[in-house]
């Protein structure tokens, strides 16, 4: 028998979802664990970014 997972697949895909239409990284802490969904960002665009901005929730 699995162990149950601490957050759903359909919360990382609601996190995923604000990561990439925001453009930010979306963190979510569960029973002291951290888990942390960032968009994906072509190297060439990264300079182009000022600062990652962080949305705790």
């Amino acid at each position: 028998m699995t162990k149950r997972a601490f957050i759903s697949q359909a919360d990382l895909q609601r996190m995923a979802k604000v990561a990439k239409l925001e453009g930010v990284t979306v963190w979510v802490e569960i029973d002291g664990k951290k888990v942390g969904v960032s968009p994906y960002v072509p190297a060439d665009h990264r300079e182009d970014m000022e600062e990652d901005e962080d949305i705790c929730l």
